[in-house]
């Protein structure tokens, strides 16, 4: 690839970034006790209206909307789901990371695969009866 070529795609994926107002860094989710844990870093935050957070189970169609963070300038967030045992019928979880701007939206995605064993799934749903 040449020089120009290289350095004008470059430039373009540079736009592209800053036309979105947000560079994900890290996007994952992972289990803590009987929750899961979603944690994401922003090295910008340009222009961020809001991030919605969604969930989908492996048996489930589409995805549930879990929450709606708006930016607070902190470069690192988390969200704790503690329904993630209630109803559902085990993994692997798909959390989709939606970060919506005046110019558009940009979503992000990580697979939750471990799936908590049989005995943790049902400790978890018992504790959350009493939640």
């Amino acid at each position: 690839m040449s020089r120009p070529l290289f350095a004008c795609l470059v430039l373009l994926g540079s736009g592209v970034l800053l036309a979105y107002g947000a560079s994900i860094t890290s996007f994952q989710a992972t289990y803590d006790d009987t929750n899961v844990v979603v944690e994401w870093e922003v090295t910008n935050e340009g222009g961020v209206q809001e991030y919605t957070l969604f969930r989908k189970a492996n048996n489930e169609p589409s995805f549930s909307k879990l929450a709606s963070v708006e930016p607070s300038n902190q470069r690192s967030y988390q969200y704790i789901d503690q329904n993630s045992y209630r109803g559902l019928a085990g993994g692997p979880f798909t959390y989709r990371l939606q970060v919506c701007t005046a110019s558009g939206q940009q979503s992000f995605h990580t697979v939750l695969n471990q799936t908590p064993s049989a005995f943790e799934r049902s400790w978890g749903s018992i504790k959350s009866m009493f939640r």
